[in-house]
């Protein structure tokens, strides 16, 4: 019997741009995503990592105290890439440090960081956690359209998620039966996404 395997890669990204522009879609998909009131649970499960995986990225991106060299953030992705940062960048990373402050919070502050459940295999994954994801998205998308309105126009490697509207309150867990409440309005995927 032959076998083909199985290969898959995220598209490539030209540059830092594109970087944020994906980590910004593939956040709003997911949340889209867990939004329906079809998924099955292991379904629901992939798309909560993904969101939180996403979420995550996004909070260091706009609120990391001290970047490396390496990373990509709210304060330096302007040089990088020859862009006039926008005019509230200041009130963005503040805002941004709060945001991760509240969801990688230390293990003095209270812990439950979302790395704690996802990045690594720790005690504290059988602890009972609920991620309101709405109100996730509620939170950060603002600063993600203030990020994205200082982006050039052009045409992105993947067609780019609206933000959509505020959306209605839903949660998900990584430790029980994911479910979410009543439905809530999101913009429809492109075709590409389906």
């Amino acid at each position: 019997m032959s076998t083909t395997p199985l290969t898959f890669s995220r598209p490539a990204k030209l540059d830092h741009i594109d970087t944020i522009q994906y980590e910004i879609s593939m956040l709003r998909f997911a949340a889209m995503r867990l939004a329906e009131q079809k998924l099955t649970e292991r379904d629901a499960w992939v798309y909560l990592e993904s969101f939180l995986l996403h979420f995550r990225n996004l909070i260091e991106f706009l609120g990391k105290d001290r970047p490396t060299a390496t990373d990509l953030h709210v304060t330096t992705i302007w040089a990088l890439t020859s862009l006039t940062p926008p005019a509230r960048l200041n009130g963005i990373y503040a805002d941004g440090k709060l945001l991760l402050a509240k969801y990688e919070p230390s293990d003095a502050a209270g812990g439950g960081r979302i790395s704690q459940y996802l990045q690594h295999v720790t005690t504290k994954r059988i602890d009972a956690k609920e991620w309101e994801v709405s109100t996730m998205m509620n939170e950060i998308n603002p600063l993600l359209i203030e990020i994205e309105q200082s982006f050039p126009t052009k045409s992105p490697l993947i067609p780019a998620i609206p933000p959509g509207p505020q959306l209605d309150h839903f949660t998900a867990s990584t430790t029980i039966a994911t479910h979410t409440s009543a439905a809530t309005v999101v913009p429809k995927p492109s075709e590409d996404f389906k």
